[in-house]
């Protein structure tokens, strides 16, 4: 529906919430130009976006419908028609119109499957209103269930309407019911340390359902080696190890014996419980980790934008090797202590380590294989197939023909990440990577940008110097601008990519982990190219302490370089990896994860074409930004966004640190004239205590959900947790932190 009222002329005008789209228009918005923001989409993040349970089906209803059309559906986001005379009557003398494509199929070979039962149908959970159950403080502790039962749910002292509500039918209504069903509350032996208690992973303070911020804070400390004081005995660096060893150093059972006790406690998972708990997932379109040295996560520190999201670090990188999943030694502790790489092979690594952290310096060892396949210099350094394989695929994560100088540099990358935040080098973004664009919106919506979903441009207004001067939006309105960006997606068709490729990707819950372990993991997994596939599968596996899934569940990602169809590109890794598809009752025998359901689906890969081959064809104002890419990390979509701000801007700072909240100070627009802008500015003002000067930022709504401040995220929405388990933003963050470097410190500390 038309906003009248909003402001025509902006300096950017932005077409849609990617990652670079995002990170452009905070970097403009920051240093003062009128931006404004749409997305033709109802969701954030574009091809980047997170989706819960529900909202992935609904996705893929919608490509779905576009796919059987051939994209020939008229858009569902316009909801006006204006006709040809009334657009044309916005054109100016010298002026004409480019159209803009409306709907664009951004996946295609879109492959759905369940492969379990749908069992009895369940009530939604939000639904469901239990009872309210009031104890004498004598019952409470009786109340909580013996050891390896169900607690039953226990209302609050003096319940309201509103806060039941929200109580959810997890551990009470269903625990009468089912003592399989997965419940939301946490038993005894959740909170002991055992190794069944410690299976549950790592989980947010506060997330952790049935547990106080308190308890969830320690138990998040103890497990990821944070150096933090809430709750807990602050630990020293390394400590992690030690802790870890005196879980399991009362458990002396055998491997098969810990098997058979898995299995038997394992959740026999249907659809209909799968579909009960849709509003637990976070599940990723594209998902990305974080170099802890890296430029993402530099750009976060250094611009403060690390306060809008959490990160935990990545615990472990595996690799297959005889057709066994062995773990890939990265630092020099690892390396000591792998028992599967031998005392010689652990010098010639070593060797390989030091040279690749200072490789510049000593440019007379490598020159003659700069440009030559990395498989040669490693074979030059005499390396064994074993390390060979760790370091190109494990640590390089590239392929045998990458040049050796590219690959190198990755190297390097790589292992001067490692010991930031963690063991790893890598991060995740909790709740998804589709978080990051939203992080980056919210600092445009403090700066005056204006955001506007479900908005489409229809036309682009150019003039006779083939520069462009604005755009048509989908409600027919003429909106001028210095500058447009947009995503792929938007380009019209004379924009064509032929040098662009395809990413196959996979999506899979499972059962259970791809290695077991006393703690749940956050898994990182290459699995080599065959004869047939020239690029390696990179596998992603996150629990429910990433924010991913129910607990007993795991979220399974799986990305390749497409050469035909996603599921097939991806079935040797399936192989490998999973009890086979075409059953649906789980091996209790195999180690082998099942397979509980999948989504396979191509993207088209535009990350492969440089800048000026994107905006082919179109006017020098007008710039276009690839999509996600097969990249596991965010380098190229910073390194995009820095150029193109460079090419708009010269010479301004990108992403300067935002003041703090308290420091902003914004003009009041309530008796401005529509459609004009005054400049927003920020001043040091520790001292004053007039909060009508303070606000936390703008905002500008109009109907249909335009707004120029995102909302925050309802946390309620992802982890499904009720007023008492919530925990204060002081009380559950886990940030990223400048000084945060030394090593075996962890990405989780107190902010």
């Amino acid at each position: 529906m038309a906003a009248p009222d909003l402001p025509t002329e902006y300096d950017e005008i932005v077409l849609g919430t990617g990652l670079q789209e995002s990170i452009l228009a905070a970097a403009l918005a920051r240093i003062g130009h009128r931006v404004l923001h749409l997305d033709r989409n109802d969701y954030y993040s574009g091809s980047w976006a997170t989706f819960h349970l529900r909202s992935l089906l609904d996705w893929i209803d919608r490509n779905k419908a576009l796919q059987e059309s051939d994209g020939t559906a008229n858009s569902s986001n316009d909801q006006t028609t204006t006709s040809e005379s009334d657009v044309s009557s916005q054109l100016r003398e010298g002026e004409c119109f480019l159209d803009l494509p409306q709907d664009v199929r951004t996946v295609t070979d879109l492959d759905v499957t369940c492969y379990v039962r749908d069992g009895v149908e369940l009530p939604s959970l939000e639904r469901v209103i239990v009872p309210p159950r009031v104890l004498d403080e004598d019952q409470v502790p009786e109340a909580q269930g013996a050891e390896g039962q169900n607690a039953p749910q226990i209302a609050p002292e003096s319940p309201s309407t509103s806060n039941q509500d929200e109580l959810q039918a997890e551990g009470g209504e269903q625990a009468a019911t089912n003592q399989n069903q997965e419940s939301s509350q946490v038993t005894p032996a959740d909170q002991s340390g055992s190794a069944e208690g410690a299976a549950g992973g790592l989980v947010p303070p506060g997330q952790d359902e049935g547990q106080s911020a308190e308890q969830g804070q320690r138990s998040n400390e103890a497990a990821s080696g944070a150096v933090s004081g809430q709750g807990a005995a602050e630990q020293e660096p390394g400590s992690l190890g030690q802790e870890a060893e005196g879980q399991g150093s009362g458990d002396q059972r055998s491997p098969a014996e810990v098997q058979r006790v898995a299995a038997s406690n394992r959740t026999e998972w249907t659809w209909a419980k799968i579909d009960q708990m849709w509003r637990k997932f976070n599940i990723d379109l594209a998902p990305k980790l974080m170099f802890c040295r890296g430029s993402m996560v530099e750009l976060l520190v250094t611009s403060r934008i690390s306060r809008y999201a959490e990160f935990k670090a990545v615990s472990r990188i595996l690799t297959v090797i005889d057709d066994k999943l062995e773990q890939v030694p990265c630092s020099r502790a690892d390396v000591f202590s792998s028992k599967y790489v031998s005392v010689l092979e652990k010098r010639m690594l070593m060797r390989v380590i030091e040279f690749s952290m200072n490789y510049q310096d000593r440019l007379d060892e490598y020159e003659e294989y700069r440009e030559r396949p990395f498989e040669e210099f490693l074979k030059s350094r005499k390396l064994t197939p074993t390390l060979q394989h760790f370091v190109m695929h494990s640590i390089a994560m590239v392929n045998a023909n990458t040049p050796t100088e590219e690959a190198l540099k990755a190297t390097q990358i790589f292992l001067r990440s490692l010991g930031r935040y963690g063991n790893t080098a890598f991060l995740w973004t909790l709740y998804g990577s589709g978080e990051l664009p939203q992080c980056f919106c919210r600092l445009c919506a403090v700066f005056a940008g204006i955001y506007m979903l479900r908005t489409n441009v229809k036309k682009l207004i150019i003039d006779d110097n083939n520069l462009c001067k604005g755009a048509i939006d989908s409600d027919g309105r003429r909106l001028t601008c210095n500058n447009l960006i947009m995503e792929t997606s938007y380009a019209p068709p004379q924009a064509v990519n032929i040098g662009s490729g395809t990413i196959s990707r996979g999506i899979l819950l499972t059962d259970r982990p791809l290695k077991n372990s006393d703690n749940e993991e956050i898994t990182l997994l290459t699995v080599p190219p065959t004869s047939e596939q020239n690029s390696p599968i990179r596998v992603l596996e996150l629990g429910h302490g990433s924010c991913a899934c129910p607990r007993d569940m795991f979220v399974v990602h799986l990305t390749s370089t497409g050469t035909g169809q996603a599921k097939n590109d991806l079935q040797y890794a399936l192989e490998k990896l999973f009890q086979p598809l075409n059953k649906e009752d789980s091996d209790s025998e195999s180690v082998k994860p099942k397979v509980l359901w999948s989504l396979f689906f191509s993207q088209v890969d535009t990350s492969v074409c440089d800048d000026e081959a994107l905006a082919a064809g179109l006017p020098s104002n007008v710039l276009v930004t690839a999509g996600p890419g097969t990249a596991v990390g965010f380098e190229h979509a910073v390194a995009q966004a820095k150029r193109l701000f460079e090419k708009i801007c010269p010479g301004e700072d990108f992403l300067p640190a935002a003041p703090e909240p308290e420091d902003i100070v914004f003009e009041d627009h309530s008796k401005d004239n529509p459609g004009e802008h005054k400049e927003v500015g920020f001043e040091a003002n520790p001292s004053s205590n007039d909060d009508a000067k303070k606000p936390e930022a703008v905002e500008t709504e109009t109907e249909e959900g335009c707004s120029s401040k995102m909302q925050e995220q309802d946390k309620d929405e992802k982890q499904d947790a009720t007023p008492s388990e919530e925990a204060t933003p002081s009380e559950d963050a886990s940030k990223l932190s400048e000084n945060q470097d030394r090593p075996g410190d962890n990405a989780i500390s107190d902010s």
